[in-house]
């Protein structure tokens, strides 16, 4: 089937060139995605009735690494949006984003903040969007109706005064604004944004929801990081933090917390990982094993591996996107090429949908030349992905 025309040229380059990178693409997720519908139904059910009834939950998506974990938050976020929800996807790292340090994660989440209007700078879309949704309301009024919805105090102070500043007669004081947002973000000092971190994202999804959208998706990848955290108290107090969030002490409605991560970190496996936190453990792990209970309904859902025929399926859909980036079709490779690489994948590799990823675009680029011999050459090339993806890994 050629659905070539319904792709925008624009949109094929920055995928393909994402996918040659090993990297997901911001956008257009959708166009090569496979095998799995079932966990997205299970996944659009819980964010309608997040939407219509309130209510919040934690979930976390087990996968080996490559397997597809942060295709599959894109896919998520995607969905949430289309569900008028405010997303926010955040890597974690035990450096850089350790999960010990809660400021830092909520600084990062605020700043990868998404609505459906503004995949960037969503948070500044939203304060914006307060300041116009207010713009008829003198200061009293303001800050009466922020008191109502349940805002804390200081958070209060900040909206009223960005508003004031976004709605001067004389022209939006841009400066100000900027310097507002920098509260928001923590960028001010995450000591004085960040006092009490549940308080203030439990402030921050009351607003959201005050603009009319469904609530709050917050996507962390690689949880398994938290591993890699050198001292025990670190693990501890990371895994801590976790507890708390499962727990939801303010009951925040419309706050739907979503946690990717390896079976190392879920399984039980390994003495660093959720097991080695009791408190944490009994709230993840399935007392049944399984039995007489809905895999989808568990805190930990397993994101299954490819088949073999979805991994060919995953490549005809890459090199659909494929000759719209070049404007042309690639006659030089056909469906039993594209079988002979899924099954190579499939067999002689560790099944990761990564692997299948990069060997297609890299097979696709080679067979860009007339001279190509893909039966000579196709083995080769998914050795050399892998060994790719061996350094990246190490790195």
């Amino acid at each position: 089937m050629d659905n070539t025309s319904t792709i925008p040229k624009d949109k094929a380059i920055r995928v393909i060139s994402a996918l040659r990178k090993g990297t997901p693409p911001e956008e257009g997720v959708d166009l090569f995605s496979v095998g799995r519908e079932q966990l997205l139904s299970y996944f659009e059910e819980k964010l309608i009735e997040i939407k219509e009834y309130g209510v919040c939950d934690v979930k976390f998506i087990s996968a080996d690494w490559g397997h597809g974990k942060s295709h599959f938050l894109d896919l998520l976020r995607d969905l949430a949006l289309r569900y008028n929800f405010v997303v926010s996807k955040v890597e974690l790292h035990s450096r850089e984003v350790p999960f010990d340090q809660l400021p830092i994660v909520i600084q990062r989440i605020m700043a990868n903040i998404s609505t459906p209007e503004k995949r960037k700078n969503g948070l500044e879309a939203l304060l914006d969007k307060w300041s116009v949704h207010n713009k008829s309301r003198n200061e009293h009024e303001i800050f009466e109706l922020i008191k109502e919805i349940g805002i804390y105090s200081e958070m209060r102070m900040k909206l009223v005064e960005y508003q004031r500043h976004f709605n001067r007669e004389d022209g939006t004081e841009h400066q100000q604004c900027l310097q507002l947002l920098k509260w928001f973000e923590g960028k001010e000092t995450k000591s004085k944004t960040f006092k009490d971190v549940r308080e203030y994202l439990h402030s921050f999804i009351l607003l959201i929801r005050s603009l009319g959208y469904s609530g709050l998706v917050v996507m962390l990848d690689e949880a398994e990081a938290i591993t890699s955290l050198s001292r025990i108290n670190k693990r501890d107090l990371a895994n801590e933090n976790i507890r708390q969030i499962i727990d939801n002490d303010h009951d925040t409605q419309g706050f739907y917390f979503v946690f990717a991560s390896t079976p190392t970190f879920l399984s039980g496996e390994d003495e660093r990982g959720a097991q080695s936190y009791p408190a944490l453990w009994r709230r993840i792990s399935d007392p049944l094993q399984g039995i007489r209970q809905d895999s989808l309904h568990k805190v930990i859902v397993d994101l299954p591996k490819l088949t073999e025929e979805e991994f060919f399926q995953l490549a005809q859909k890459i090199k659909t996107v494929y000759e719209v980036y070049k404007g042309q079709k690639l006659v030089t490779i056909n469906d039993n090429d594209l079988r002979l690489v899924a099954h190579y994948v499939q067999t002689r590799t560790d099944q990761r949908v990564g692997t299948m990823v990069r060997s297609t675009v890299a097979i696709l680029d080679e067979a860009t030349s007339p001279n190509f011999n893909f039966r000579k050459n196709f083995e080769f090339i998914v050795e050399k992905v892998m060994d790719q993806e061996r350094i990246d890994r190490a790195m």
